[in-house]
C-alpha cells in the first residue's frame, strides 16, 4: 500500500515537473527563414515589459488588439502608475481602467488587408516565442508585394512592415560561404584556400536607411516579443516559481514518507 502511495507520488512530481517547465506552445517551422530564432523570455525584467508595452502600443494597436487584457490590469503587472499609464499611452479619454484592449481599427477596415488584423493576445501560445521573435525580424524588400516587403518566416503576408523607419530597408542578398566538406570542416583547394560557393536568402539592412542600430532593433523586437509572452498568459512568471516550491514540497514529501515506510517495514522484519 505505502509502495504504490510512492509511486504515485513520484508520477505526481514528474507530471507536475513537465507542465511547469514546459514552454509557451512550440511554433511551426520558420518556412523560408530556416529554423526560428530562439527566445528566452524574461518576464521578471519590468523595464522590458515596459518598453515592449509602450511599442505595441505605438505600432501595433492601431490594428491589432488585445482583447483579452484590460488597461488596467497591464499597467499593474508592469508596475506603472495608472495615471501615468493613461496619460502616455492610451489616446482615448472614454477608454476605463476596467476596459478591455479590444483594439482601434474598426471591423469594415479589414478591407484594407483583405483581412482583418488579428487579435494578438494568445498569439505566443499558438505561435511559439521563437516565431514572433524571428517574423518581426524577417522582413524584406519585395517589390511584388502590395506594401513593398514580404517576410521570411510567413511569405506573402498581408501585413505590412510598420517597424521600417526603425530597422531600415532590409533586403534578401547573396553571399560567398565556404563549402563544407565530408568531414564537417571547410573545403579547401590543393593550395589550402577555402572553397566558397554564392547562397542568396540572407537578410541585410541597408545601412542608413534605419534610425536604429541591429542591436537596438533587435532589443526592441525582444521587450516587444516579451510583453506579447507576458499578455498570452499574465500569471506565467508568477506560476512558475510557485510550481518550484510545490516541487519541493513533494520532493521533501516523498524523501519523508520514504523514511516512514523503513520503520514500518523494521516492524514486519522482527
Amino acid at each position: 500500500m505505502i509502495n504504490k502511495l510512492i509511486l504515485r507520488i513520484n508520477l505526481f512530481v514528474f507530471f507536475l515537473f513537465f507542465f511547469i517547465t514546459i514552454d509557451a506552445a512550440e511554433g511551426g517551422a520558420c518556412k523560408d527563414y530556416g529554423e526560428c530564432d530562439k527566445f528566452k523570455y524574461t518576464l521578471n525584467d519590468t523595464e522590458s515589459l515596459q518598453r515592449g508595452a509602450s511599442t505595441f502600443i505605438n505600432y501595433c494597436y492601431g490594428c491589432h488588439s488585445l482583447k483579452y487584457s484590460r488597461w488596467g490590469r497591464v499597467a499593474k503587472d508592469l508596475k506603472i502608475p495608472e495615471e501615468i499609464f493613461f496619460e502616455n499611452l492610451v489616446f482615448d479619454d472614454s477608454i476605463k481602467s476596467g476596459d478591455l484592449m479590444v483594439g482601434a481599427m474598426p471591423s469594415e477596415s479589414a478591407e484594407w488587408f483583405g483581412v482583418m488584423p488579428p487579435d494578438l493576445t494568445l498569439v505566443s501560445r499558438y505561435k511559439g516565442d521563437d516565431w514572433i521573435y524571428s517574423y518581426l525580424r524577417a522582413y524584406y524588400e519585395d517589390s511584388s508585394k502590395q506594401y513593398g516587403v514580404n517576410n521570411l518566416v510567413y511569405p506573402g503576408t498581408a501585413m505590412p512592415n510598420v517597424l521600417l523607419s526603425l530597422q531600415g530597408n532590409q533586403k534578401l542578398v547573396c553571399k560567398n560561404v565556404p563549402l563544407i566538406a565530408s568531414n564537417g570542416g571547410e573545403q579547401r583547394d590543393d593550395f589550402g584556400n577555402t572553397v566558397f560557393e554564392e547562397k542568396c536568402g540572407f537578410l541585410e539592412v541597408e545601412e542608413g536607411t534605419g534610425t536604429l542600430s541591429k542591436e537596438e532593433f533587435d532589443k526592441l523586437i525582444y521587450d516587444l516579443t516579451n510583453f506579447l509572452v507576458y499578455v498570452g498568459e499574465p500569471i506565467k512568471a508568477t506560476r512558475e516559481r510557485i510550481g518550484w516550491y510545490v516541487i519541493f514540497y513533494f520532493l521533501i514529501f516523498t524523501a519523508l514518507s520514504i523514511l516512514l515506510y523503513r520503520e514500518f517495514h523494521k516492524d514486519y522484519n522482527t
